[in-house]
């Protein structure tokens, strides 16, 4: 109890004292391996998401965390080739794998930028694009100011798509994470708050209080082929699961941390736990009805 006070207080002073986690640096470490990794396994669920939204030829389209661009060019085939995408990541290694993947659309007018999601969406213009697409990052900002600000930028009858990791997503890998910080808290450095909606219900009622008509949500789960604590530690640096996390602790003691976790899984494990590594998802599609006011 005295330690789970002392974390709590630890996380209260950091973020009094603004220090917050950067989240781009994790995913510049992870960018390389991003494809291979998180979009050859879950990218299927992007697709899905992206088919549920009418793209066309010659539309205006915004994607929020455009990461490698593994959506951004599916989007392109969508509009055959023809329109214009404009894109943010605060990743620049990310950034930049999405505009080696765009190269030979010439007839797209893209527009890549690194920096600020929100930040951007606050510069854009009302009715601006037909189309908006965020993948796994809405969890990063506010979801409700988020999606009052693509309410705004919408065009009426434009729609959103969302996909995002559930809370209880890699779940023997938080609990043993939160289990080091809890008998260590010196560890902390930074402090990060992340929005990981529980179920396709808070998505639901994240668009509806941003002023959007949800059209569909729904979740679903990849169980991951792993099955020991070094596949899992694996997993979620390469994949850039750990994005945010990793970086509210002290960087020169990552190596000690992630020995911590693969000893208390290893230790459960033994004990006769049951070892499943999987990455949940919550995801929807949501429109601005036609002649609607603002927000």
């Amino acid at each position: 109890m005295i330690r789970k006070a002392q974390l709590i207080f630890k996380f209260a002073y950091l973020r009094l004292a603004k220090k917050y986690a950067n989240s781009a640096k994790d995913y510049d470490n992870a960018s390389v391996d991003y494809d291979s990794f998180f979009s050859k396994t879950m990218g299927k669920y992007s697709l899905e998401m992206i088919d549920k939204i009418h793209f066309e030829k010659d539309q205006q389209i915004l994607e929020l965390a455009c990461g490698t661009g593994f959506i951004t060019e599916n989007v392109a085939k969508k509009m055959q080739g023809q329109g214009a995408v404009t894109t943010v990541d605060q990743s620049a290694g990310m950034l930049e794998l999405a505009r080696r993947k765009l190269e030979g659309y010439e007839n797209i007018k893209l527009d890549m930028r690194q920096g600020n999601m929100m930040q951007l969406l606050k510069s854009i213009p009302d009715n601006s694009f037909d189309n908006a697409v965020c993948g796994w990052a809405i969890c990063y900002v506010n979801p409700v100011e988020f999606l009052k600000e693509i309410y705004r930028v919408l065009k009426p009858d434009g729609r959103i798509g969302i996909i995002e990791t559930r809370s209880d997503s890699e779940q023997v890998l938080m609990e043993a994470f939160d289990e080091v910080l809890a008998k260590d808290p010196s560890l902390l450095e930074r402090y990060i708050k992340i929005a990981l909606p529980s179920n396709s219900d808070v998505l639901k009622n994240w668009f509806i209080k941003g002023g959007l008509q949800p059209v569909e949500c729904w979740e679903g789960e990849e169980v991951l082929p792993y099955y020991d604590s070094e596949g899992a530690i694996e997993w979620v640096q390469r994949s850039g699961a750990s994005a945010g996390f990793l970086d509210v602790i002290n960087r020169d003691r990552l190596q000690e941390v992630l020995d911590k976790v693969k000893a208390i899984i290893d230790r459960d494990m033994d004990n006769g736990k049951n070892f499943k590594l999987s990455h949940t998802y919550v995801a929807g599609v949501a429109r601005k009805q036609t002649g609607s006011g603002s927000v």
